[in-house]
């Protein structure tokens, strides 16, 4: 048997050829593909990394805001205890400085007709006027802040039969009247966010007003309701 070198050339010609024609058509198209499959898995993981550090600073910043909101809130609520804390001394003062003041008016008005009819008419001006007083203050709201007198005008309007309610709302300059300015304006139910005009007159209270009326609701017209009914009583 004899070895062609011929066929043998042929045959490594044709290898070569094969590996060419393999290396044009598949090997480079899949390396391409692979160096494309790579690069796009890179990317991705770029912006899988870059989206995973957004979501943690967007969660820093969320909790760092609500932090600061639950110290703004507990702040504010503080400063509306305070303040709601000084308004109520204030009006308990007041209504005592009121009380005070009705009693010696009417002790001094009992001093007068004293002088006419003796003591037993001073005695009975005087537990008059404490009486009116003492019932005036015991029906007045717990606290007897700006809330409260809010709280029980909103249930006098209520109460009120409904002609008469829609006449006082409709009425022109609806407003609310307190005896001194308001820190924070209370709302009112039933009622939008309405001016508030100030009346010292009132001593204590709340009242709702409009060119078709009033919704009583204060210490002096507690106070004169109150004693003309124990003055017709008595």
């Amino acid at each position: 048997m004899t070895f062609d070198w011929l066929t043998f050339a042929v045959q490594i010609a044709n290898v070569l050829i094969l590996l060419a024609i393999l290396r044009h058509v598949l090997f480079r198209p899949v390396a391409a593909m692979i160096a494309e499959r790579q690069r796009v898995l890179a990317a991705s993981l770029g912006a899988a990394e870059a989206a995973e550090a957004q979501a943690r600073a967007a969660e820093a910043e969320a909790a760092a805001a609500a932090d600061e909101t639950l110290r703004q809130r507990a702040a504010l609520l503080e400063e509306a205890r305070q303040e709601a804390e000084t308004l109520r001394r204030r009006l308990l003062a007041e209504a005592r400085d009121a009380a005070a003041a009705t009693a010696r008016a009417a002790e001094a008005e009992a001093a007068r007709t004293v002088e006419a009819a003796g003591a037993e008419t001073l005695r009975r001006a005087r537990d008059l006027a404490l009486a009116i007083v003492g019932r005036a203050l015991a029906a007045q709201p717990v606290p007897p802040d700006a809330a409260g007198y809010a709280r029980r005008l909103a249930e006098a309007l209520a109460h009120l039969p409904p002609d008469r309610r829609a006449a006082l709302a409709s009425g022109a300059g609806l407003r609310l009247a307190a005896p001194a300015p308001l820190a924070e304006v209370p709302e009112v139910a039933g009622l939008p966010p309405l001016p508030v005009e100030t009346d010292p007159a009132l001593i204590a209270g709340l009242e709702l007003r409009s060119a078709n009326g009033v919704l009583h609701n204060s210490l002096a017209h507690d106070i004169g309701r109150i004693a003309e009914a124990l003055t017709h009583d008595r």
